[in-house]
């Protein structure tokens, strides 16, 4: 199954594309389980709300529920692009970036990795920027286990497929070109985490460049989401257990 990427969506469709496959899912499941609920006439996740203020924003969270909807969200978002790709009869391996990676290529990227980190945290000490009360709450509402399997396994995985694989692949041939690709895929990721407070949407710009460079220098979506999961991995362990 072959074909080039060329034939694509031009930026705005596969934006556009690339947001409806990552809200859709979600959407769906919040729906069905509505209905449920409603016919069930009870909460089938019982948890008391948790409200935290989002840049200025009160917000409501019900961290098990919302959790576990994005980790079933998740394979049903992979179809969507696995089923997308198909039709059009374009390469999965070519369009999300399917390819092993080596040794010299992952220290390489980890050796990048700890400087955007190294960086990351003395723009925290010297602007004495703390990770928000409000997301720690929310982090620690719901079981390790579950908060450990989302951010360390799932958002890696299915975040990297559908931004830096399916939405990179669909941009880097337009007149953005692959630098302007980058920074358009890591500015939409960076959206996605609406959540965090301004001061780690920062950082996470940064790091979301970093792992689109790592995406196109190697030619590895895999690269991307192992060293994702290890950022998450230790800024996981640092909220549940240091914090």
């Amino acid at each position: 199954m072959t074909s080039s990427v060329e034939n694509y969506y031009n930026p705005f469709g596969a934006i556009l594309l690339t947001l409806i496959i990552f809200i859709l899912p979600t959407a769906i499941l919040y729906a069905v389980l509505g209905v449920a609920e409603s016919l069930l006439d009870r909460g089938i996740f019982s948890q008391d709300p948790v409200n935290i203020n989002i840049n200025g924003l009160e917000t409501t969270f019900y961290p098990i529920k919302d959790n576990l909807l994005y980790l079933l969200s998740i394979p049903l978002q992979i179809w969507l692009m696995i089923l997308f790709l198909n039709r059009r009869s374009i390469s999965l391996t070519e369009s999300l970036g399917l390819y092993k990676f080596n040794r010299k290529a992952f220290i390489s990227s980890f050796v990048l990795w700890l400087i955007v980190s190294t960086l990351s945290y003395l723009y925290g000490y010297l602007f004495d920027i703390e990770i928000p009360e409000d997301f720690i709450k929310l982090t620690k509402a719901a079981p390790p286990l579950l908060i450990g399997v989302v951010f360390i396994v799932g958002a890696p995985i299915v975040e990297e497929l559908l931004f830096r694989g399916f939405l990179f692949s669909h941009l880097k041939n337009s007149a953005l070109g692959v630098y302007g690709s980058i920074i358009l895929t890591t500015i939409l990721w960076t959206f996605i985490h609406f959540q965090y407070d301004l001061s780690l949407l920062i950082v996470l710009f940064f790091l979301g460049l970093l792992l689109g460079y790592i995406r196109h220098k190697y030619n590895s979506i895999y690269l991307a989401i192992v060293i994702h999961a290890i950022h998450n991995l230790l800024a996981t362990i640092n909220i549940l257990f240091f914090i």
